[in-house]
């Protein structure tokens, strides 16, 4: 018996890309959506009234890249080619990322369902949801203050138009910290890093705001902390225990905090807390927090005519197929797939030459009819499982562009393969070839 679940559609398009994003060691919502416009650009404007949803049209704070910050989970922070970057996860760790690789979970294009058949997945899919909301909600600071006109904050839309700063009567500044995860049923976390980044927090005494969300309403209660213990400790994470009562960071320091009525009373307005301000340095924290340094080498790589020339065909254009004799193989100059070979009785076929099967999608092909019945070759060993994550989400809209015989040069021997793959009944059989 199989469970369903349906999907905010910005969930359902960040599982879906996930496995392409983590070609990278780490990534962000950068990544995606440079993904999301290759993959899936009928899915990437999600609102009609919106104009910036499309990658190069997408400001820095909102639009695409908003919506994916509200469905990934902050995971760390890493100086990737010489640049401090955030990265993120689908959840606290890759176990969705790897059901998703393995077919424990399949995803409907037609419903933005997943589907699965361990309960425990259902269960982590809902959680994701819940959490998606909750971030989704607190995102929209601006929609909280319009509903509830009496709430003691303001924005201040003049020093800190782009960022989530709110400012009391009495010039108390204060910053909503970002709700990251879950640790548990009973431990809130937070995202540190808006906080920390850049010079705001050396501009202004700006304190942080702490939004204790519940199943009913993602901004149940709200608790701050002087900012003058963030500035001494610096934490990347922070942690709100609702049994014990008590706020810790990622270090173990347990810290001193009131409820937003309380710190309107105590806390200094935008001028105290000058000295840990003045030995505030960004660049040194940022240091200190880095976990990792991946440096991108720029990789070299034979194009895939030389790629299927040298270890599938092995310099030879004649070979047998499906008992038809093939006799010449040309390089197609109409814009569609790459190769043309030739059977003995003047039939021809089509075929794309790739390096990696994700590549085929990638580069959009299944949108087109030109690569219609198409065969695909990939220099990389043989994976069913693997090709059934990459091509079965588009099958529905595009079946007749995604092809049903795979090409490949065996590991071990470096022998031709093919395969046939009936996509109605997810099985596949293997052709014979013979030199």
């Amino acid at each position: 018996m199989g469970y369903s679940i349906n999907l905010p559609k910005i969930v359902y398009l960040t599982l879906l890309i996930s496995r392409f994003a983590k070609n990278e060691k780490y990534y962000n919502t950068n990544d995606l959506i440079k993904l999301a416009n290759e993959l899936q650009p009928e899915l990437v404007r999600l609102r009609r009234d919106k104009n910036d949803y499309k990658f190069l049209d997408d400001t820095n704070f909102g639009g695409l890249r908003g919506n994916f910050s509200t469905v990934l989970t902050f995971r760390g922070f890493v100086n990737r080619n010489n640049k401090y970057v955030a990265y993120y996860g689908l959840g606290n760790n890759d176990r969705l990322f790897n059901a998703f690789q393995k077919g424990e979970i399949i995803l409907d294009s037609q419903e933005y369902c997943a589907h699965t058949n361990n309960i425990e997945l259902l269960k982590l899919l809902q959680k994701e949801i819940n959490i998606f909301n909750i971030r989704e909600n607190q995102a929209h600071i601006k929609s909280f203050l319009e509903r509830n006109p009496n709430f003691p904050l303001k924005r201040d839309n003049i020093n800190f138009p782009k960022i989530a700063v709110l400012r009391s009567k009495h010039n108390q500044y204060f910053l909503r910290i970002l709700f990251n995860t879950f640790k548990n049923d009973d431990v809130f976390e937070f995202n540190m890093f808006n906080y920390l980044e850049g010079t705001k927090i050396k501009r202004f005494n700006i304190n942080p705001l702490f939004a204790i969300p519940t199943n009913e309403n993602s901004w149940d209660s709200f608790y701050v902390i002087d900012s003058k213990e963030i500035l001494i400790n610096t934490p990347l994470f922070m942690y709100y225990d609702k049994k014990s009562k008590k706020f810790y960071d990622n270090n173990s320091n347990i810290y001193t905090y009131y409820t937003l009525s309380e710190a309107l009373d105590k806390v200094q307005n935008q001028s105290g807390n000058i000295s840990e301000r003045l030995s505030y340095d960004w660049k040194k924290v940022k240091e200190q927090l880095v976990e990792d340094y991946i440096e991108k080498k720029s990789e070299v790589q034979k194009d895939e005519f030389s790629l299927f020339l040298e270890n599938f065909l092995h310099w030879k254009k004649s070979f047998s197929i499906y008992q038809k004799d093939v006799v010449d193989i040309t390089v197609s100059s109409s814009g569609g797939p790459d190769v043309i070979i030739t059977y003995s009785g003047g039939t021809k076929q089509k075929i794309e030459l790739e390096h990696k099967w994700e590549n085929y999608i990638r580069h959009r092909h299944y949108t087109s009819q030109a690569w219609k019945d198409v065969w695909l070759f990939a220099d990389e060993k043989w994976n069913f499982d693997k090709i059934v994550q990459i091509f079965s989400p588009y099958l529905s809209k595009h079946i007749d562009s995604i092809p049903k015989v795979f090409l490949c040069p065996n590991e071990q021997t470096g022998a031709k393969e093919a395969y046939e793959i009936d996509w109605n009944n997810f099985t596949y059989k293997e052709i014979e070839i013979h030199d």
